[in-house]
């Protein structure tokens, strides 16, 4: 099973009046706001995070100073779960499971929501729109709205702090004006100064069993050649990573492959198959991420991400083996 931690975002029409007043450098000024503020500055708020009709609340510390960036998340619901960050060492403390595992940061766990700062190849496929300005969590905040071209992406909204650029509150929504994700600050600080002791868990003082996760790339695994290819992918996703490795919960060597369109991204793993194994047929749904599983062979595809059911479908079909 492939997990996902947290992470994060309706569209309206607007009247071509309402656009003619932001050219594209507006937007990009802004998204470059929204970066600036959620690494470059202190924060302190709780949030809601919502998927299939089902809202999770969480707290949110974040820092930066001479000695680096800094975060906790801290899970107000269920059984307290957190993830520390410091540099690129992230610490996830579970409490049900009386154990913290150490791993190295990935781009795709941060939060909140990061957006590209360029949106000229964005453009050719997606819609860029400011909307009507409006209030988050007692804050001034301007919205702006992301709408794909084809069937193949989500739709955004997002607000963001009028004054600090913080982005507050982010929908995201499939191609019948459904929310298939959303979060939204419901408090929020600024303040001067954090203190560090505001980014030690409570665990330390708990027996709980410590766990380092394993690098998932082998020194082995770089040297062997891929075996599968993608033979088609919506307009605009790109190839990014590929590599060889062990998945934490599978015996077999996983060939992994990446692709975006530098908004919306797509993995594909592909394994052996293993005896009485329990691997996806078809398609499946959590929210916003789509998964879509078939048969090659002896081998078993699964494709999986935030976007529609259409493109991990299509992209799932088109891996091929290829035989040297």
């Amino acid at each position: 099973m492939i997990n996902k931690f947290v992470l994060f975002c309706s569209v309206l029409l607007i009247s071509f009046s309402a656009i003619a007043g932001h050219p594209k450098e507006d937007i990009e000024k802004w998204l470059a706001k929204m970066h600036h503020a959620a690494h470059m500055i202190n924060y302190d708020g709780i949030f809601v995070y919502g998927q299939n009709n089902e809202m999770t609340s969480m707290q949110i510390i974040h820092s930066v100073d001479k000695n680096g960036e800094f975060e906790r998340l801290i899970s107000l619901d269920g059984s307290g779960r957190e993830v520390i960050r410091s540099g690129d060492t992230v610490t996830c403390v579970l409490p049900d499971k009386k154990s913290v595992v150490v791993d190295k940061s990935r781009p795709d766990t941060q939060f909140p929501p990061t957006f590209p700062l360029e949106i000229e190849q964005l453009s050719k496929f997606y819609n860029f729109h400011f909307g009507k300005d409006g209030m988050v969590a007692g804050r001034a905040a301007k919205k702006m709205m992301i709408k794909p071209k084809d069937k193949y992406r989500y739709a955004h909204t997002l607000w963001v702090d009028a004054k600090t650029g913080l982005l507050l509150k982010d929908h995201l929504i499939d191609d019948n004006g459904k929310i298939v994700e959303q979060f939204m600050f419901t408090q929020i600080n600024y303040p001067d100064v954090i203190e560090k002791v505001r980014f030690i868990s409570d665990s330390k003082n708990k027996k709980f069993t410590w766990y380092k996760a394993k690098d998932l790339q082998s020194k082995q695994g770089v040297k062997k050649s891929m075996s599968w290819k993608v033979m088609e992918v919506p307009a605009g996703f790109v190839p990014g990573v590929k590599r060889h490795h062990n998945m934490t919960m599978s015996a077999m060597p996983v060939e992994h492959f990446m692709y975006s369109d530098g908004l919306s991204s797509v993995s594909i793993f592909v394994e052996k198959q293993m005896k009485n194994s329990k691997n996806l047929i078809g398609g499946s749904t959590m929210g916003a991420v789509n998964a879509y599983g078939r048969t090659v062979g002896k081998y078993h595809v699964t494709v999986v991400g935030e976007v529609p059911h259409a493109t991990v479908k299509m992209i799932g079909d088109s891996v091929e083996h290829i035989k040297h």
